[in-house]
């Protein structure tokens, strides 16, 4: 299960210079995500993402956030048609939820993914994701707080929402 935490961010400098520092940089890529959801699912208990990117396209399968926004369980399978696949869903029930198009630097440290997005028209923000079971996650959350807590991040700028969550409030208003 994927679990993670992001944080609004005023100085992505500042965070990409305190991350050179303690983690390692895994690159930086443009990624473009396509969140879709079957017409029928109101609840939007199973989306479904297309992330393309320069080194190849993913398919993810996203259930339900158990509890607050902050994990889910999910499943990535790479893709080597993405716009056929795209236009076959769109044509068999599916509908788009919205598109997320975003600047990413990627870092590891110990066994957390950070990402530094800057997202169009959403904005820049830190992003530390772990791994694990519901049993586990209350510690993982600890562990993510305390890591951008160590960034230099504010409690107040930490979002317990997703980005699509984001970016459909962003789109309402």
């Amino acid at each position: 299960m994927e679990i993670e935490l992001r944080a609004s961010v005023d100085d992505p400098d500042a965070i990409r210079n305190a991350l050179a520092t303690q983690a390692e940089h895994r690159g930086t890529s443009n990624e473009h995500d396509f969140y879709l959801r079957h017409e029928s699912d109101r609840d939007r208990s199973l989306i479904l993402r297309i992330r393309r990117k320069e080194s190849g396209s993913l398919l993810t399968f996203k259930g339900k956030a158990l509890g607050d926004d902050t994990a889910w369980p999910d499943v990535d399978i790479p893709l080597t048609d993405s716009d056929n696949l795209q236009q076959l869903l769109l044509g068999s029930g599916y509908v788009k939820v919205v598109e997320i198009k975003k600047r990413r630097s990627s870092y590891r440290l110990e066994d957390f993914e950070i990402n530094v997005d800057e997202i169009e028209n959403l904005g820049v923000f830190v992003e530390i994701e772990g791994r694990g079971d519901e049993e586990g996650r209350a510690k993982i959350e600890e562990k993510i707080m305390s890591l951008l807590v160590s960034l230099g991040i504010q409690n107040e700028n930490i979002i317990r929402k997703g980005y699509v969550t984001l970016m459909l409030e962003q789109s309402s208003i």
